[in-house]
């Protein structure tokens, strides 16, 4: 049985997490034609909030195809997030963009791991839309003001804050 107990996670409250570059590509999938294409993917998360084994924020993507070369920029798609981390670190996550009968959920399951020293979400993923799905796992590592990567997010012309401007944050319902 593990040693860890609920609140070794804890320290997730109000951390930034960023993918790394070598897990920046994503496999496209085009249903209606059946045909495969290498993605960039950059996902900043910002954990707003934890408590018992659950944590809740923001998540922010760019998406771009891989042919459009490092200083590809796009639009930040962002999402609502709320997920769980159980004792031994086994991770899972719902995305939720929307609401209603234009709602859509994307969800991710993975684990904490250390890489060196370092606390690393190791997810996987796969967004769908429109009859196209984007394939994903990575490694996500925290950032923090005065980092590089949070002025310049690997394969995206971004900073973290601009990542996350204007993002709307899940909130504690009265009673």
């Amino acid at each position: 049985m593990s040693d860890i107990n609920r609140t070794t996670w804890d320290f997730l409250a109000d951390t930034y997490w960023y993918v790394t570059y070598p897990d920046l590509p994503a496999l496209g999938f085009s249903a209606s034609d059946n045909l495969l294409s290498w993605k960039v993917d950059q996902t900043v998360w910002h954990i707003s909030g934890y408590k018992n084994g659950y944590f809740w924020g923001v998540s922010s993507a760019i998406i771009t195809d891989a042919d459009q070369g490092s200083s590809a920029s796009g639009s930040p798609q962002q999402r609502s997030m709320v997920g769980t981390v159980t004792a031994n670190g086994q991770v899972q996550i719902s995305f939720i963009r929307g609401s209603g009968l234009r709602e859509s959920i994307v969800t991710g399951f993975g684990h904490m791991s250390k890489l060196d020293q370092q606390w690393v979400f190791q997810m996987q993923m796969a967004t769908s839309g429109g009859g196209d799905q984007t394939l994903h796992w990575a490694n996500m590592l925290e950032t923090k003001p005065g980092d590089p990567s949070w002025d310049s997010l690997p394969g995206v012309n971004c900073s973290v804050q601009s990542m996350l401007e204007g993002a709307s944050y899940p909130q504690f319902g009265e009673g």
